[in-house]
């Protein structure tokens, strides 16, 4: 007989593997809806609640979303089943599945997001830096490289559709940080001070990315996107790990 599972037993161990109170004061994170009590019968793991993955749920036998991104971020004031949002409520309800999101928690969890997008970016030596919410350091796995050869290398092993560099005058780089998904700016003072060579990131603002430039560290953007479906085989293996007869399926987005 294969182990049963209930929704709070993955809520469990997702407070292991991306603890709730790591996540930034103006996150929403946790149970978005659903029972947990309710048996899981499958996970699907996702960057969002889209009608593309309910219905990859209900085709698994999915009855457990689990989304980087919070479904219920701005409070809602109804629920209109004509509206998108409502209309995925409605099929989220009817086919009896429940939603837990996971967001800025595990952008900072040890294993979450940007160790993810590090690690598969062959950075080593890889640290958080002091007064940097979001976000690791790095140091490429090679004595030399380019880059625009980097720039390649990011678009190959993320599997994006392209990449957008803030200079068209390349350089040698060593010195690298990543953060997964949208930059925070807050940061831009202390990554001056550590020397940080390249930024790559999912979105920037255009007057960040020429405040950058001017001095001297290079951005690449390579979609919002792409830099954080990187953490969902991750997820799903420490999940494994610890719920190895739970059935889980990636979801696997688009290639923006």
């Amino acid at each position: 007989m294969s182990k049963e599972y209930f929704v709070q037993d993955i809520i469990a161990q997702m407070e292991k593997i991306a603890p709730q109170d790591l996540a930034c004061e103006w996150d929403h994170v946790g149970l978005m809806l659903g029972d947990p009590s309710a048996k899981v019968k499958g996970v699907l793991l996702a960057l969002d609640v889209t009608n593309a993955a309910i219905d990859q749920a209900v085709k698994e036998g999915a009855n457990l979303i689990i989304t980087h991104h919070p479904f219920f971020f701005e409070p809602l004031h109804c629920i209109e089943y004509q509206s998108p949002k409502g209309a995925m409520i409605k099929r989220l309800i009817e086919n009896d599945i429940h939603v837990f999101s996971a967001h800025t928690n595990l952008d900072k969890a040890v294993n979450g997001v940007n160790q993810a997008l590090a690690t598969v970016l062959g950075l080593v030596m890889q640290i958080n830096l002091v007064g940097v919410e979001v976000g690791l350091c790095g140091s490429v796995g090679q004595e030399s490289i380019t880059l625009f050869q980097f720039a390649d290398t990011v678009k190959e092993k993320l599997g994006g559709s392209g990449v957008l560099l803030n200079t068209d005058k390349d350089k040698e780089v060593s010195r690298v940080f990543v953060q997964g998904g949208a930059f925070e700016d807050e940061s831009i003072p202390l990554l001056k001070l550590a020397r940080v060579d390249v930024i790559v990131t999912g979105e920037m603002k255009h007057h960040h990315m020429l405040e950058l430039e001017e001095s001297g560290i290079a951005v690449i953007v390579a979609g919002h996107e792409v830099t954080e479906r990187i953490v969902l085989p991750s997820l799903k293996e420490q999940l494994l790990r610890k719920l190895p007869k739970l059935p889980i399926t990636v979801f696997p987005g688009h290639k923006w």
